[in-house]
């Protein structure tokens, strides 16, 4: 995957032409369910869909559709991964200081993995910065497909379809695809992936919930949507976008994150017999995760959880100028040390 052409293009192209044609019907075997909007489609269906292919056109030589390649690689991860992230062609680009960031938070694994439900594509590219995300037997990854379908026992899982740094070189392919179960909490569907691959995941699923947060930000196009289908004739397709979609998220945040640190507030500590304003020592407090409840039953409304990515931040700092300083405080005499 040379040249100037984004890996990701680039691996589509070469899909289309091993199996020429095969996305042009695959609404006919996409069904919508209501119950699932954010699945595109499911397993049984990209069975039938490249089974009808393969029936009415001759087998390909080459490729995930070929024989030898099928024997090896189960070729509906591909395509499933591609035929939704035709519907918005989106090329995603956390900035990479907030990918870092994000990667740093801690309490991560202890999210729900429902949360990812709420993804704003069918299917994406994400890219990954430069020796940040690595799975086993593929070394730095270059970034990956992602879309939600379902997992052989029944349950959603999240599906991904890496690309590694190597070019595409007398068939060696530097693919992997994954598979990660939405549990609740997400640590459990991690603890029973190969030891290879939990670091895979533990890097790229907080960005992927950060999507999900109520303060994503996606720059000046706003936030994406699922995009809707067309008739044609008889039927409602969903047609691709000519170009695909660059979109930039976290510009902000990331620059944020850049610039120095400013102090901010923290409220008096409360003796638990009394009143104090004794406040908390100027710190660090480190990024982290923050879930709240939104909705009245009572009244009719629908409880949902919510989730916001909270940035680290200078609590108590008392100079915007000032550098933090962290204080030591030793055991025996409580004897603070600069």
């Amino acid at each position: 995957m040379g040249g100037n052409i984004h890996p990701a293009l680039a691996f589509a192209r070469q899909v289309d032409g091993w199996s020429p044609g095969i996305f042009n019907k695959v609404d006919k075997w996409r069904e919508t369910d209501s119950l699932a909007p954010w699945r595109f489609m499911t397993f049984r269906q990209c069975k039938a869909w490249l089974a009808d292919w393969l029936k009415h056109n001759p087998t390909p030589q080459e490729g995930f559709l070929s024989p030898p390649i099928m024997k090896h690689f189960p070729p509906h991860i591909v395509y499933m991964s591609l035929a939704a992230w035709r519907t918005g062609k989106a090329l995603l680009h956390c900035d990479e200081s907030l990918f870092r960031m994000l990667g740093e938070t801690n309490q991560s694994d202890a999210l729900p993995g429902d949360m990812l439900r709420r993804l704003p594509f069918w299917g994406f590219w994400l890219d990954f910065p430069a020796d940040t995300v690595f799975a086993e037997g593929q070394g730095p990854l270059l970034g990956a497909f992602f879309t939600l379908t379902d997992h052989d026992n029944g349950t959603d899982a999240l599906l991904a379809l890496t690309l590694a740094q190597e070019p595409l070189v007398d068939g060696n392919l530097p693919l992997g695809m994954e598979y990660l179960p939405l549990t609740a909490p997400v640590s459990t569907a991690i603890s029973l992936q190969d030891e290879g691959v939990r670091g895979f995941w533990q890097a790229v699923l907080p960005v992927l919930f950060w999507l999900c947060s109520e303060n994503s930000e996606w720059g000046t196009q706003g936030k994406p949507v699922r995009p809707p289908p067309r008739r044609v004739g008889k039927h409602q397709r969903f047609i691709p976008p000519k170009k695909p979609v660059q979109i930039y998220a976290g510009a902000r945040a990331g620059a944020a994150l850049r610039q120095p640190s400013r102090p901010e507030r923290d409220s008096p500590l409360k003796e638990p017999g009394g009143i104090s304003n004794r406040r908390l020592r100027p710190h660090v407090r480190k990024a982290h995760w923050q879930t709240y409840w939104k909705g009245k039953p009572t009244q009719g409304e629908e409880k949902s959880m919510l989730l916001k990515w909270k940035p680290p931040q200078i609590v108590n700092g008392q100079n915007d100028d000032l550098d933090a300083v962290v204080r030591f405080i030793k055991e025996n005499n409580k004897r603070e040390k600069e």
